[in-house]
């Protein structure tokens, strides 16, 4: 596949120390995968499929104006000829223990050195971990991840986890936060109206924030009874501190409704598309005056 084919030298943003780094902390951990780059990326292969990062803008708006406040990451699955997987798919496999935690310690490596390679250090990264489809050994990584931000001198504060958590997993997913809190990160909840035990969930963790599930934002948008709900209850969860998130924005309406709820973190395709013509607005302008 020719995206995955490796160039000689490294893309910009990254430096042979931080691939260094990283490859010797793999190999320490026991995880057989060597890390590649062309012109803009690291990425990998593993057991016959090629694994990279994507990354989503969110930001907040204000007056019109978008401030891109962090990077969400998602995982991009590709098989030999092309074919693009859903995330999940892979997670799914049956993979025995051993396998799957190298597969969780690969993602989270190019993760953090595609940001910082990609995106610069100077904005946090979010990175969601869900122990209902990583066959619970989500709680097995929290250390490499200290180990990896340490490599790379990227602080713990700098790296938000959102957790994805149901009635299974609402133990395991309480000593994850207690862990991660433990090493400095910021917790947030994600999915969050998708489940009928939500808020006690989040009385019980405390979390730092929560992202709004895409299906309770959609519904909003075509029922008005569930938006005066969504617009009673939001703003009161941000009075009480939390930090609230509201993702796959497709249209002005759906940002309407974010933005009245008192969202601080807005994504998806209307976001990204506004923060691209904000970055280009200084360059025409010069080009204009030239």
């Amino acid at each position: 596949m020719k995206r995955f084919k490796p160039a000689k030298a490294l893309p910009a943003g990254f430096t042979p120390s931080m691939l260094a780094a990283c490859q010797q902390l793999l190999q320490r951990e026991g995880v057989q995968a060597k890390l590649q780059w062309n012109a803009q990326e690291v990425f990998a292969s593993f057991d016959g499929w090629w694994l990279c990062s994507g990354f989503i803008p969110q930001a907040k708006v204000r007056d019109g104006r978008c401030q891109l406040l962090q990077y969400a990451a998602r995982l991009r699955i590709y098989g030999q000829f092309g074919q693009m997987l859903p995330a999940n798919w892979l997670f799914a496999m049956n993979y025995g223990e051993a396998k799957a935690v190298a597969l969780l310690k690969l993602i989270r490596v190019l993760h953090v050195l595609n940001h910082l390679g990609r995106n610069g250090r100077h904005l946090p990264l979010r990175i969601d971990v869900d122990p209902r489809i990583c066959h619970a050994y989500s709680d097995r990584i929290v250390d490499f991840t200290a180990r990896l931000l340490d490599a790379l001198e990227f602080p713990a504060a700098q790296a938000q986890m959102l957790l994805f958590l149901d009635e299974r997993t609402a133990d395991l997913g309480l000593s994850l936060l207690r862990r991660y809190r433990q090493q400095g990160h910021r917790l947030a909840l994600g999915d969050f109206g998708a489940g009928g035990q939500d808020l006690l969930r989040l009385w019980r963790l405390e979390p730092d924030g929560l992202a709004l599930a895409p299906s309770f934002m959609s519904r909003a948008l075509m029922y008005p009874r569930v938006r005066e709900q969504l617009l009673a209850l939001m703003p009161q969860l941000a009075e009480q501190g939390f930090a609230l998130a509201a993702e796959e924005i497709v249209c002005d309406n759906m940002l309407e409704i974010a933005k009245r709820m008192r969202a601080d973190y807005c994504s998806g395709p209307l976001l990204s598309e506004r923060l691209k013509r904000q970055r280009a607005a200084p360059r025409l302008e010069q080009l204009a005056s030239a």
